[in-house]
C-alpha cells in the first residue's frame, strides 16, 4: 500500500489520496480499484504518470481553480501528465478504477497522449475498454495477454488512433492465429504477437476484436480449455499435469478459467463425461 499522499505533492505511480482496494503492476500500466467510504475533498495535486479514471459508484467531481465537473458512474477521463487538479467525493462516497500508462513503455511504443483532459460519458471510446480491462483486473483468471489486449484497446481510444481500416481480415491476422495455435500453451505477449503481424500492437488489439470479436488472450484461453477437454477424457492424466500442459499457471488457475467458459469445473466435467464413456 502506498504511503498517503501529502497536499501539493506530485503523485508517483500508484500513489491515491482515496485507499487502494487492489493494484496490479504489470509492463504497460499500474491499475488500482480505489474506494473512498465517505464524503472528501482532495487538494490541488498532479499525476507522475498519465491515467484514465473510471468512475464505478458514487459522487464524483474533479477540476481546477474552483471549477469542478460531475462525474457520474460510468464516466471515463484522461488526464495527462502535469495537469493540476482537485476533486470532491460526495457523502455516499466513491469508487473509481484507474489506469496508469508508464512512461517509458509510451516512449517504447511512439505513442503521443494528449497534452489536456478528455471525458468520455456516453460514447464509450474509453469507457468500453477500460470496463473491459477492469472485468479482467477483477477475474483472477485472466491472464496477461488478455489485460495487454484491453489496455492497447484503451491506449487506441486515447490516443484516437484512427479504427483498424481493413474491411476484411488481412493476412497477417492468420499468421497470428496460427501462432497461437501452435503456441497456445506458452506464455505470448501483444509485442510478440504484433512482431509476427509486423503491425503495431495497439492495431492488432483492434482488427482482432474487429474481426474476430474477442481478444488475442480471449483467443488462446479458449484453445487451451479445448486441449484441456481433451485430455480430461484421459483419467490417467492429474488435474494439476493438465493445466501445466495446457498453459495454466496453476490448477487453481485452470479451474477458473475451465469454469468461466463451461460452466462447470474440469473435474466434474470430467466424471461427466466418464459416465457417457461407460453407459455407451
Amino acid at each position: 500500500m502506498p504511503q498517503s499522499a501529502q497536499p501539493g505533492k506530485i503523485l508517483r505511480g500508484g500513489e491515491f489520496y482515496s485507499p487502494v482496494q487492489a493494484r496490479l503492476s504489470a509492463n504497460e500500466v499500474v491499475l488500482s480499484e480505489l474506494c473512498q467510504p465517505v464524503a472528501r475533498s482532495v487538494p490541488r495535486h498532479e499525476h507522475e504518470l498519465a491515467y484514465v479514471t473510471i468512475v464505478l459508484h458514487g459522487h464524483y467531481r474533479e477540476g481546477d481553480r474552483g471549477k469542478l465537473d460531475e462525474l457520474p458512474p460510468l464516466t471515463a477521463v484522461f488526464n495527462p501528465v502535469g495537469v493540476a487538479h482537485s476533486t470532491v467525493i460526495g457523502p455516499a462516497g466513491a469508487s473509481m478504477f484507474t489506469i496508469e500508462f508508464r512512461t517509458d513503455s509510451l516512449r517504447e511504443l511512439g505513442l503521443q497522449l494528449p497534452d489536456h483532459t478528455t471525458f468520455d460519458g456516453g460514447v464509450g471510446t474509453m469507457l468500453w475498454p477500460g470496463l473491459r480491462l477492469f472485468s479482467s483486473f477483477k477475474n483472477q483468471g485472466a491472464d496477461s495477454l488478455m489485460l495487454e489486449a484491453h489496455v492497447f484497446e484503451l491506449l487506441g481510444a486515447v490516443t484516437r488512433l484512427d479504427p483498424s481500416p481493413e474491411k476484411t481480415p488481412p493476412r497477417w491476422l492468420q499468421r497470428v492465429k496460427d501462432r497461437l495455435h501452435a503456441e497456445f500453451g506458452e506464455r505470448l505477449r501483444m509485442r510478440d504477437l504484433a512482431r509476427e503481424a509486423g503491425v503495431h500492437p495497439v492495431h492488432l488489439a483492434r482488427a482482432f476484436r474487429k474481426f474476430e470479436k474477442r481478444t488475442p488472450g480471449e483467443y488462446q484461453q479458449h484453445l487451451q480449455i479445448r486441449a484441456a477437454c481433451d485430455l480430461l477424457r484421459k483419467p490417467e492424466w492429474p488435474l494439476a499435469e493438465i493445466a501445466a500442459e495446457c498453459g495454466f499457471a496453476d490448477q487453481s488457475h485452470f479451474t477458473r478459467a475451465f469454469r468461466r467458459m463451461a460452466a462447470t469445473t474440469p473435474l466434474r466435467f470430467r466424471q461427466a463425461v466418464a459416465s457417457k464413456t461407460m453407459a455407451a
